[in-house]
């Protein structure tokens, strides 16, 4: 049976209301056809799925049937083939079993101060500045930076100048301008600006090349890195040199993206619940004090994580998954053939009111264990799901926490009534424009 969906003369007019507002396009289309809509535009043939039990299908039930969609292949120009990209099943296993003790909870409990230092830093720029309007999404990109060349290199990243921030903006820059391309030339083409990413990320590769080698050389190093040169398989063999420079720029760049844009969401949504931002305060106020936290207090943050996971359901980082069917499907009771593009609408599943009581409001409080116990799993799945669910959600998880904590503990945030804060839906769920906002130093 075929999917309904909309025809080809309503398919030519969507199109542009696609490009200009994604969000309300798919939930337009989702609220007109049911929980599986069938798109087809020109050779393109798209598959969306707004449904709990049926993503589970998808990512974890039957995974082995599905490949990342080929919007993952633009990323190997940045990448290669590595966690994020690879469609090789037993390569991507090998890999993971190798990579997955690196972020066991020793691990994580380790990278705690490197969190918090990085973390103060930021919070002093803050304080120095304290009741100007600054765009607190830059900031927030500029500390996840920080805190993740900390954690997988022992170097800061913060500094604009350096080859990783540089490659990281012309890659991306690049990736985008792809992903949202209706035509794109053959990426082997010598573009100026292919040839300047090019350039730009074996700058980057001859950095992490460097650090490789000098792990290997015996430096004593507790960083990601120094786990992943040690690591061995059954067989007592390392990491292939590629292979490992693949894992560690694709760590760096899932390991500042995704929780910057997460926090930057939460901040916005507290400075305009009042009532939320009061219930963080006094809770960083009982456990921490004055005292700057640390990993141990995490379990103790629970209404601060459960602020961080009620912005990540109304602004998933991810807003959507995408996976293609080696082989013909069902899904929902309608045929998906090999090839098409199934696209998970996490977004919209979040903010399904079947699922959520008044999905569009902010309220912490629905991540209780009571009411998380009952809900489907796939209710919320903000790091993905299944076998490859992201490796790194604890690790993400505590530095958000960690952070958020420290923000709540020394200020409160006012947004500037002049910006509009407007969320970008390209491979991320960002601030467009960022957001603006003033650090108001707590008495």
């Amino acid at each position: 049976m075929q999917a309904p969906g909309p025809g080809a003369i309503e398919t030519a007019r969507m199109l542009p209301g696609l490009a200009r507002d994604p969000l309300g396009t798919l939930h337009g289309l989702i609220g007109s056809y049911g929980d599986v809509v069938r798109v087809k535009a020109g050779p393109m043939l798209v598959y969306l799925v707004a449904d709990p039990a049926l993503s589970k299908y998808v990512l974890q039930d039957n995974y082995t049937n599905y490949r990342k969609s080929p919007i993952y292949d633009e990323f190997s120009i940045l990448l290669g083939e590595g966690q994020l990209t690879t469609n090789n099943l037993d390569y991507w296993r090998a890999q993971r079993k190798l990579i997955h003790p690196a972020f066991s909870h020793s691990h994580v409990r380790g990278f705690a101060e490197d969190i918090t230092s990085s973390t103060d830093t930021m919070l002093a720029r803050w304080d120095a500045g304290a009741g100007q309007y600054r765009d607190i999404y830059d900031d927030f990109v500029r500390l996840l930076l920080s805190v993740t060349g900390r954690i997988l290199f022992s170097i800061d990243l913060s500094d604009d100048t350096t080859q990783v921030t540089e490659a990281l903006r012309a890659a991306f820059d690049f990736i985008m301008k792809r992903v949202n391309a209706p035509v794109k030339l053959p990426r082997s083409f010598p573009t100026p600006q292919v040839r300047r990413v090019t350039h730009k990320v074996g700058e980057l590769d001859d950095l992490v090349r460097r650090l490789i080698a000098e792990r290997r050389d015996g430096s004593d190093t507790a960083d990601l890195l120094t786990a992943l040169v040690r690591a061995r398989d059954e067989d007592g063999r390392a990491m292939r040199e590629e292979d490992l420079l693949n894992e560690i720029k694709t760590l760096l760049v899932a390991g500042h993206e995704s929780p910057a844009n997460a926090l930057s969401w939460a901040c916005q949504l507290l400075a305009t619940h009042p009532e939320a931002e009061a219930a963080l305060a006094a809770e960083v106020r009982q456990v921490l004090g004055e005292r700057p936290p640390t990993f141990a207090d995490v379990k103790q943050l629970r209404y601060c994580r459960m602020v961080i996971e009620e912005s990540m359901r109304l602004y998933p980082p991810a807003w959507i998954v995408e996976r293609t069917p080696i082989a013909d499907d069902e899904i929902g009771g309608y045929r998906v053939p090999a090839g098409a593009r199934v696209t998970l609408c996490m977004y919209h599943i979040h903010r399904d009111k079947r699922l959520w009581d008044d999905p569009e409001a902010f309220r912490p409080e629905r991540f209780t264990d009571e009411e998380v116990a009952e809900r489907h799993r796939f209710a919320f799945f903000p790091f993905s799901g299944g076998p490859r669910v992201c490796l790194g959600k604890d690790l993400a998880m505590t530095e958000m926490v960690l952070i958020l904590a420290m923000v709540a503990q020394r200020f409160r945030l006012e947004l500037d009534p002049d910006h509009v804060v407007t969320p970008l839906a390209s491979v991320n769920l960002r601030p467009q424009n960022g957001i603006r906002a003033r650090p108001i130093r707590r008495s």
